[in-house]
């Protein structure tokens, strides 16, 4: 996931300035933190009401929204190994758990905004595809979440923890015999964005050949949410996968206490990147869902009104005026008898 850039000689720690690691990764990750993970969970939420959860499409974004969270919980685990240079001070098991649910968040997102693509040009274009009704929806994000598992298994029951130079603890930085991997990961973003870029311009072409008054807006949000996975895909993730296997195959034995070099930091920084994914795609529903905005901000309101107010203070009693006669209980009460 990172390079190892600090490093000890002779039981003496050595601190190397690597501000791209050690301040813009870390700062990125507290920025997605903050806004991804309030913004995905109001998201599930306003997926789950209204009784909405049957469609097709509402199933896959649950599932986007899902592992959007599921990153953004790994966070907090890896903000403080950067911030502390690159050393791991939590058990082997949360470095084991933290690693597997980052590629597992990662990659089953990836699936889901394909899926997402392929559905919503069935919709435009009209085809009848088993993946476009809700059973075959909630079978492909079964398999895809199986899937994605699979490939985070042996993460979960391998160490993943190493000593580097006798004191620093390096998570998931085990880089030997790691091509493999780097090339299967290449391999499914190429697939997952050909198939995103394929539902565009297939779009494209069904609203260019379609009467322009008569587009409608499903198309229209059709068109824009494609667009949007898209562009995910081209800022958030693509310059992950395209510096991962230069950087695998251009890693050599570097001294002690050297600096990053042009591709260590071409990597973190398409680290970072990779990140503001789960940021990107609540934003995505504002343009493209139906009555998204609508429905957040009427459960904005419903969460606001159910907060207790306090009561305002009651006015005080007038005072008692002078010529006021009091009753006279015990005679009125005799007189009643």
């Amino acid at each position: 996931m990172s390079n190892s850039s600090s490093a000890g000689h002779a039981g003496v720690r050595c601190s190397l300035n690597d501000p791209v690691q050690f301040v813009v990764v870390p700062a990125v990750y507290c920025l997605v933190l903050c806004v991804g993970l309030p913004g995905n969970v109001a998201a599930l939420l306003v997926f789950l009401q209204n009784g909405q959860v049957r469609k097709a499409i509402r199933i896959y974004l649950i599932n986007l929204t899902l592992a959007d969270i599921f990153f953004n919980l790994t966070l907090p685990f890896w903000i403080p190994y950067y911030l502390a240079e690159g050393h791991w001070e939590l058990p082997e098991a949360s470095c084991r758990l933290a690693g597997a649910t980052y590629y597992l968040a990662t990659y089953s997102a990836m699936a889901f905004m394909t899926l997402i693509s392929l559905n919503r040009y069935c919709t435009v274009a009209k085809l009848e595809l088993a993946l476009n009704k809700p059973p075959g929806a909630l079978a492909g994000c079964i398999v895809a979440w199986m899937a994605c598992l699979a490939c985070a298994v042996p993460s979960l029951v391998t160490q993943q923890t190493h000593q580097a130079a006798s004191i620093s603890l390096k998570c998931f930085e085990q880089h030997a015999g790691q091509r493999t991997y780097a090339y299967a990961m290449v391999a499914l973003f190429a697939a997952s964005f050909l198939v995103v870029l394929g539902a565009y311009l297939s779009i494209m072409r069904s609203l260019s050949a379609a009467a322009g008054a008569c587009q409608g807006g499903h198309r229209r949000r059709a068109r824009a949410m494609v667009l949007g996975m898209l562009l995910v895909f081209v800022v958030c993730v693509a310059p992950y996968h395209l510096s991962l296997v230069p950087w695998v195959t251009g890693r050599r034995a570097a001294p002690v206490c050297s600096p990053p070099s042009f591709l260590d930091n071409l990597h973190m920084l398409s680290v970072a990147l990779l990140s503001l994914n789960s940021c990107m795609d609540p934003i995505i529903y504002c343009f493209s869902v139906k009555r998204f905005r609508t429905d957040l901000w009427s459960m904005v309101q419903k969460v606001a009104h159910g907060c207790p107010r306090p009561s305002p203070p009651r006015p005080p009693l007038p005072p008692p005026s002078g010529n006021r006669v009091l009753p006279n209980i015990r005679s009125s009460s005799l007189t009643s008898s």
